[in-house]
């Protein structure tokens, strides 16, 4: 028979402690907007166990303590790691707890910047023309953006590696620089490339802005995510010397399948510091 102390061991080692929030923490948790709080338990237990918060083997509170730490109800934990179970995440042993039993499948990372053509690259990434016509307002040029020039012509593309989508594009380019580049360009080269190589676009700046956000139905359909799965949302403006906008794109990225990598020139602290988010002190 075991000592009381192996059996006190043992019970530690299962019940690893997760970080739950505490009481006044509750309602920033989870959020109210029309997500079902399952589906959102279930993401940050996933989340967790993807992150080696839990590891394999590990066991998960308890029912009551997941009730106590999210403020919700035993019904709503139950339904929760039902689903990670029914994915092969987790294994409810009876008389013991519910343990973690595997790691969530991910895809392949891909760099955010693409340099090279798609279709230079073997096959590996790849993306296609869902559509291309004159622009009705699927984008917005705001005033931070700079100036609108006349019409635009609006195109949209999935781009997929492997056979999997990771990124979802939309494009409003002007009007006279998309009828002066070649159509057949348009359908096989990376817009930025093209504006990039094409002098007469008149490419002088180029700025971009990230944010982490939830995917919407229509973008989780296209990227094979789940609806409020986190996607990282790409703006990016292109403008001539004028500070007009050639070129505006919008770019979503599942945030499984992407790696920002930046160099960081510590010669430069200027850059650094910008870089880095943080004012000077």
């Amino acid at each position: 028979m075991l000592s009381r102390e192996c059996n006190n061991e043992s019970k530690e080692t299962f019940e690893k402690a997760l970080p739950l929030p505490l009481a006044d923490e509750q309602k920033q948790t989870l959020r109210e907007d029309g997500t079902p709080y399952y589906v959102q338990l279930a993401a940050i237990i996933r989340r967790q166990i993807a992150d080696d918060t839990w590891n394999i083997g590990d066991r998960l509170p308890t029912l009551k303590q997941l009730v106590a730490a999210f403020g919700v109800s035993p019904m709503t934990v139950r339904h929760a790691l039902a689903g990670l179970e029914t994915e092969g995440l987790i294994s409810a042993e009876r008389g013991r707890g519910t343990f973690v039993t595997a790691k969530p499948e991910t895809t392949g990372t891909v760099p955010y910047l693409l340099t090279r053509s798609p279709s230079q690259r073997g096959g590996e990434l790849s993306f296609r023309v869902v559509a291309s016509r004159p622009a009705q307002g699927e984008l917005r040029i705001v005033p931070e953006d700079g100036g609108p020039l006349d019409s635009y012509r609006y195109m949209k593309r999935i781009f997929s590696r492997n056979g999997a989508p990771f990124t979802v594009g939309e494009y409003f380019v002007a009007t006279d620089i998309y009828n002066f580049i070649p159509e057949k360009l348009w359908a096989s080269e990376l817009i930025s490339t093209l504006l990039y190589d094409t002098k007469e676009s008149g490419l002088a700046n180029v700025r971009q802005t990230f944010r982490v956000v939830s995917s919407m139905p229509q973008e989780a359909a296209e990227l094979g995510i789940r609806v409020h799965d986190p996607v990282v949302r790409v703006r990016r403006i292109f403008q001539n010397t004028h500070k007009e906008v050639i070129c505006l794109a919008q770019l979503v990225y599942r945030t499984d399948g992407v790696v920002f990598d930046i160099n960081i020139d510590l010669e430069d602290r200027n850059r650094l510091l910008e870089l880095g988010g943080f004012p000077e002190s």
